[in-house]
């Protein structure tokens, strides 16, 4: 923009900013006068209120005590009694406000002698009707001067009144000018405000039209990116309402596949439940897609063991790689450190891409997995390397740089005979890049490919491990009689997703119960006390916060626990979810994710009948030499008291979720006392606690003793 035109804005503005400044300060010298002033002013009504109060009481002296003459009754002094108190309480006022006027101050003492002629005056008649009756109090009013005493009080309080009052309008009058200043005052300034804002209004569309190309340019590449951002949002909601269906035509999909008995039928029910999962396979990248371009996608690292990892990413292909007879392994190398720290969710998902594509695009040969790692940096950090090789189709040279485009494939060709979105590679790359690592590939055209990522991660020193990107593994057979009887209470407003749950259990022992919306669901919660709840989010009437807000403030119902089951967790909210409810499951859910749920908060079914007993009970020689001898005196302290507390109950029932929490107390313990066998001991448990082996973590759990056993023989 021209320079000058700049200053032809700026000079008129800055005047008009100036003048508001010097009104905006001016007022508030004067408001602050005001305020001083106001006070005075009120200082002023206090004191002549107060003086007005001082003869009010003096007066009911004189009543008080002139009943008591008369009728000679002690009930008539009451007034009297009152009053004295409450003149010397004014009195004492009176001094406090009037401090700073030496006149005042003056006739107060006045007031304060007379009164106190006139207490002991009426303090004398008093005594005389007690001791002489009537006439000898009447002798004592007459000779006591209580007429020229109350007259002097009236006289100085009088006087003190017209001293306030000739200070009242002075200060009143002041008042008033400075109101009047303060309001011309802001007048003239809400009317330079106003000029301004016309001025500057006027200055701005100036301003607007002056704009040369490159602003324009800005302003349309602005409202590129937001509308770019309104499609992911859009595709985000999108994909949320087709879940919904979703869940239930895979959910009967696989409830029709468990029941048709002819191979033609059994063929029908897995066309639906294939061409199902690609859909939502589809459906996941899109919205994967539209969550990394709005910014929204959130990575959450976990302790993994890098061994179990890849073992459920070998068992999750090796099918699909022997159908096709190609060699398919997964090795971790040596220098890989057992448990590392990264968003296994997020790699697993980049991995299974990787993977499936090296598979699909390989006719014979094999795919082979390394995972390897670098050096251990000194804050614990190493870079994790993961190799893909496999001996497929291959990517041509031109072709390489293209493939992590959206939407890309290799040529029209190929993408018929192997179909897909394009969107893997895309979402791949992205995901890596979220975790702050990169992906790379070398390729030879009809000889194979090779996948790279390098994602940096932190060795972890703790113990506990997350499964959570292992629950998805597979859905394989699952027995809801492995838990013990419950009552389950499923709220959705959709009956078909209600259907689905009660299909799922009705060959169990346990009882379901249905809600439509959140005020069903506190309703037969109050009414049933159900074990466990499956809360849909979105409901009318009340939805499903609102119902866990309601259950979690009543006494009775606070302790059910609570599980968010939606489709809406592709919004962004799932972290929200998890944090509000005792737990979640994203929709469409199947049997294995539904068992997975409920053996968290539902324990198994007798588990003590088919706990093996221990064979060989934690003896001495199990610690290592370092530990044994050593002071445990506070651990031991501990360990008796969950021994005591919280282990009972649990071995009675191994419930999933309260033992992987007695685990990690456990661990917790042990890396406070560097104690190794506490430490593998808790391991083993949360392992088998996570993976819902009820028998191997009913067998630990009563192994527990024996482990305070041990260390209290290796006391030293």
């Amino acid at each position: 923009m021209n320079r000058n035109l700049k200053l032809r804005y700026l000079v008129p503005a800055l005047i008009a900013v100036v003048t508001i400044i010097y009104g905006v300060v001016i007022s508030s010298i004067n408001t602050r006068d005001n305020l001083r002033d106001s006070n005075r002013v009120t200082h002023s009504r206090n004191v002549l209120l107060t003086l007005q109060d001082t003869l009010r009481y003096s007066l009911d002296l004189e009543t008080g005590q002139r009943g008591f003459v008369i009728v000679g009754e002690d009930a008539y002094l009451e007034p009297y009694f009152s009053a004295l108190k409450k003149v010397d309480d004014k009195l004492a006022q009176l001094a406090d406000l009037t401090k700073d006027n030496s006149d005042q101050q003056l006739r107060i003492g006045k007031i304060q002698e007379v009164v106190e002629q006139r207490k002991s005056s009426l303090a004398k008649a008093i005594e005389a009707r007690r001791g002489g009756g009537l006439d000898a109090a009447a002798t004592q009013v007459r000779i006591g001067g209580g007429k020229a005493q109350m007259d002097r009080i009236r006289q100085l309080i009088d006087e003190m009144k017209d001293e306030e009052l000739t200070l009242l309008d002075k200060r009143q009058g002041k008042l008033e000018a400075s109101l009047r200043r303060t309001n011309l005052t802001v007048a003239v300034t809400g009317l330079v405000a106003i000029t301004a804002g016309i001025v500057g209004a006027t200055l701005l569309l100036m301003f607007l039209s002056a704009r040369d190309r490159e602003e324009r340019l800005r302003i349309e590449k602005e409202k590129a990116e937001d509308a770019d951002r309104a499609k992911s949002d859009f595709l985000a909601m999108m994909s949320h309402e087709i879940r919904t269906p979703m869940n239930a035509i895979l959910g009967f999909g696989e409830l029709l596949h468990d029941v048709v008995e002819t191979p033609q039928e059994k063929h029908f029910a897995s066309a639906i439940l294939t061409s199902g999962n690609a859909l939502l396979s589809l459906i996941n990248d899109i919205l994967d897609l539209s969550k990394i371009e709005a910014g929204k996608l959130d990575i959450t690292p976990e302790v993994v063991v890098v061994t179990r990892f890849a073992e459920n990413l070998e068992t999750l292909f090796s099918f699909r790689a022997a159908e096709k007879g190609l060699s398919y392994t997964i090795r971790v190398a040596p220098n890989v450190p057992q448990r590392l720290s990264f968003d296994a969710l997020r790699l697993r998902q980049v991995l299974v891409n990787l993977i499936g594509n090296a598979i699909k695009f390989s006719r014979e040969g094999f795919v082979h997995v390394t995972i390897s790692a670098g050096p251990v940096e000194p804050d614990d950090g190493v870079k994790l390397i993961i190799e893909v090789t496999d001996t497929g189709i291959g990517i041509s040279d031109e072709q390489i740089s293209e493939i992590f485009r959206p939407f890309y494939q290799v040529d029209s060709h190929q993408g018929r005979q192997f179909q897909g979105t394009g969107l893997g590679l895309s979402i791949s790359r992205r995901l890596v890049e979220a975790m702050e690592g990169e992906i790379t590939v070398e390729s030879e055209f009809g000889k194979g490919s090779v996948f790279r990522v390098f994602l940096p991660t932190r060795i972890s020193r703790r113990s506990e491990e997350t499964h959570s990107s292992l629950a998805e593994a597979g859905a394989s057979p699952v027995d809801f009689n492995l838990l013990k009887p419950a009552k389950i209470l499923v709220v959705d407003d959709v009956p078909m997703n209600r259907d689905l749950i009660k299909n799922y259990l009705a060959s169990s022992h346990h009882s379901v119960f249905e809600a439509d919306n959140g005020e069903q669901a506190v309703a037969v919660c109050q009414k049933i006390r159900p074990d466990l709840v499956l809360m849909d989010i979105r409901m009318p009437a009340m939805d499903g916060r609102e119902a866990l807000a309601l259950l979690r403030s009543r006494e009775e119902t606070r302790h059910i626990p609570l599980i968010a089951v939606t489709a809406s967790s592709l919004l962004n909210s799932q972290a929200e979810l998890k944090a509000m409810f005792d737990s979640f499951a994203d929709k469409p859910i199947n049997r294995s994710k539904l068992f997975l749920e409920l053996s968290k908060f539902i324990p198994a079914a007798e588990v003590a009948a088919v706990l093996p007993e221990i064979q060989t009970p934690y003896e001495l020689h199990s610690l290592d030499p370092v530990s044994a001898g050593r002071d445990w005196t506070e651990l031991l302290a501990a360990l008796d008291d969950l021994h005591e507390s919280v282990w009972p109950d649990l071995v009675k029932l191994v419930p999933a979720q309260a033992t992987m929490k007695f685990a990690s107390r456990l661990s917790d313990l042990a890396q406070q006392h560097s104690c190794p066998l506490l430490s593998d001991h808790a391991r083993q448990l949360l392992a088998a606690a996570e993976m819902m082996d009820f028998a191997e973590a009913g067998r630990l759990l009563k192994s527990f003793p024996e482990i305070i056993a041990a260390l209290r023989a290796s006391h030293a």
